[in-house]
């Protein structure tokens, strides 16, 4: 080869580069953020009969969005409860099970207090047995979801049964 033929080539390599610089398309990382919309409470394990939009008979008040009724509860039962933000390709998949610090009277665990739970589930636990004369106890208790900023969240309602 000639030394123009070569001198050409490398020429037209560089300004190769800058052309598809200018015209090109640059390469970008494209990842949306997408928030979760809502969030599904269920009981994987079938152990309970669930109801969702409970309301007062009277007033039409939403009590509860999700209220599962476990029958036949016997001292030192759980109960697994699972919630999945949805849409299922959402950036924060994850949720938080809350309740008030000061009732004492159920326990929640969930995977940030026991690594032998999944993710999104939660093990609720009575810490005593319906007081005399009693044959069920309600607890309530919340679901959010982690994303930053305007959270979702629920309100379930969970009833033992000793019958």
């Amino acid at each position: 080869m000639k030394k123009s033929t070569i001198l050409l080539l490398v020429v037209v390599y560089i300004v190769s580069f800058f052309v598809i610089g200018l015209l090109g398309h640059s390469i970008r990382n494209y990842n949306p953020e997408i928030y979760p919309e809502s969030i599904e409470v269920m009981d994987p394990d079938n152990k309970t009969t669930m109801s969702k939009d409970v309301k007062d008979e009277i007033t039409g008040e939403l009590l509860y969005h999700y209220y599962f009724v476990y029958r036949n509860y016997k001292q030192g039962d759980s109960v697994r409860i699972k919630a999945v933000a949805k849409p299922d390709n959402c950036t924060y998949p994850n949720v938080d099970f809350l309740k008030e610090a000061s009732d004492t009277s159920f326990s929640i665990e969930t995977h940030d207090t026991n690594d032998k739970i999944e993710q999104n589930f939660a093990l609720i636990t009575l810490n005593e047995m319906p007081g005399e004369g009693q044959i069920a106890v309600t607890k309530r208790f919340s679901v959010r979801d982690t994303a930053p900023g305007a959270h979702i969240t629920l309100i379930v309602g969970i009833i033992f049964v000793t019958l």
